[in-house]
């Protein structure tokens, strides 16, 4: 009888261990499966309220840019945005949102008040933050009372006039959009001659010589300018190794670099062409910024560029600080997210 009791004892000792020791499994594989579930839901969110941010933010812009512009149409936006990309409460993944205008204030943004479906746009307000909010179930972890993860993201995105050439980030290529440059288009940045002997390269020093634009393409030496401002042309197609090693070296890397936009706006410019003089004395207008990927360069001279687009101003980096909102008829401005 006691061996029958001793074993009956260690009987259920191993099944108690192999009960808990199941527990563990099932929690450790459910962290693993249903963590990397969570994980992928949070960068759909995140996607979600980035672009519906930017989307309600465009809308914005065109207000202070085209005028009478809504908050219902904000609002629309925001929920179009969302619905194409699933974002719902009735979805498979439960997912709920909220948005509020919002305006810089020194180096961080200011809610201005929901957005809703009704009004006009807030007074003052030069975006939108999203929040999104999904709710993914889970599987394994529903056996420990885990039946959901709560998944919140958020996002902020604004637009303003572009007022400042940041120091020793833009590249000394001149480009002139057609119209409003789209997004993932490429576009040649000189098409034939800018002006006479002109094919697009800036001078920062008034120095017209292969290494010293070389050198800027390589690593950008811009001083701080506001706009709009006049910017020297080096004059001419060039073929210099330094030049097109340079430029090869932004094609290759595939990074987001800042080209200046140049156009009508600034003093001293009677035909409103953005351009003034010839050869050494030709000058642009440089009135905002854009950010592009390089993507080719004409062959042997450089007398053309090519690049994809990718948004106004912001990248690579967004400064301390933003401007006042775009004006009238602005053709470039930022638009984009900060948080």
């Amino acid at each position: 009888m006691k061996t029958h009791r001793t074993r009956s004892a260690q009987r259920g000792q191993i099944l108690a261990i192999f009960a808990g020791g199941l527990v563990v499994l099932l929690i450790a594989v459910g962290l693993v499966i249903d963590g990397g579930m969570a994980f992928l839901q949070r960068r759909t969110a995140q996607n979600e309220s980035d672009l519906a941010s930017m989307a309600g933010t465009k809308v914005i812009a065109d207000h202070y840019i085209k005028g009478g512009r809504t908050g219902s149409e904000v609002y629309d936006a925001i929920v179009a945005s969302l619905g194409a990309n699933g974002c719902a409460p009735s979805s498979p993944t439960p997912c709920t949102w909220t948005a509020e205008y919002v305006r810089p204030s020194g180096t961080a943004e200011l809610d201005l008040g929901p957005v809703v479906d009704s009004g006009a746009i807030a007074s003052g307000a030069q975006g939108v933050r999203v929040d999104v909010n999904r709710l993914p179930r889970t599987f394994f972890l529903s056996l420990i009372n885990q039946p959901a993860w709560d998944v919140r993201t958020t996002a902020t995105a604004l637009t303003a006039s572009v007022e400042v050439l940041p120091p020793g980030q833009v590249l000394p290529i001149a480009a002139n959009p057609p119209a409003d440059f789209l997004a993932d288009q490429v576009y040649a940045f000189s098409v034939g001659k800018d002006g006479p002997g002109n094919f697009g390269w800036l001078s920062w020093t008034g120095s017209n010589d292969a290494p010293t634009l070389g050198d800027s393409i390589c690593t950008p030496d811009n001083t701080e300018i506001t706009f709009p401002a006049w910017i020297d042309g080096d004059p001419g197609a060039t073929n210099a190794n330094i030049v097109r090693d340079c430029v090869q070296f932004w094609i290759d890397n595939q990074a987001t670099v800042l080209i200046p936009i140049w156009g009508p706006g600034c003093s001293g410019d009677p035909d409103s062409d953005g351009v003034e003089g010839q050869g050494n004395s030709f000058e642009y207008c440089v009135v905002g910024l854009a950010a592009f990927v390089i993507t080719a360069k004409s062959q042997p001279a450089i007398d053309e560029l090519t690049g994809r687009f990718v948004e106004y101003y912001p990248l690579p980096t967004v400064p301390a600080g933003y401007g006042s909102a775009p004006g009238p008829g602005d053709s470039v401005f930022f638009m984009g997210l900060v948080r």
